[in-house]
């Protein structure tokens, strides 16, 4: 992945990091759903592009409606 990619990549990330938040998913769990995300994009076979991180929100709100918790490691 080239620089701008991983800007783009980091800045799409950051920007779902603080919608979700402010969704009121709790923050210390933020990070650890877009980790989830982004292996489950992987499994998909999803390129990292804003619809992929839109497509994520949905997935994360779905899985916490469902009483799920935040993945660990």
């Amino acid at each position: 992945m080239d620089d701008s990619n991983e800007r783009l990549e980091f800045a799409l990330r950051t920007v779902t990091k603080a919608r979700l938040v402010a969704m009121k998913v709790p923050a210390y769990a933020v990070g650890a759903w877009c980790k989830a995300w982004e292996a489950e994009a992987d499994r998909r076979g999803l390129v990292p592009s804003a619809s992929s991180w839109e497509e994520g929100i949905r997935w994360i709100v779905a899985r916490i409606a469902a009483g799920e918790r935040p993945p660990t490691d």
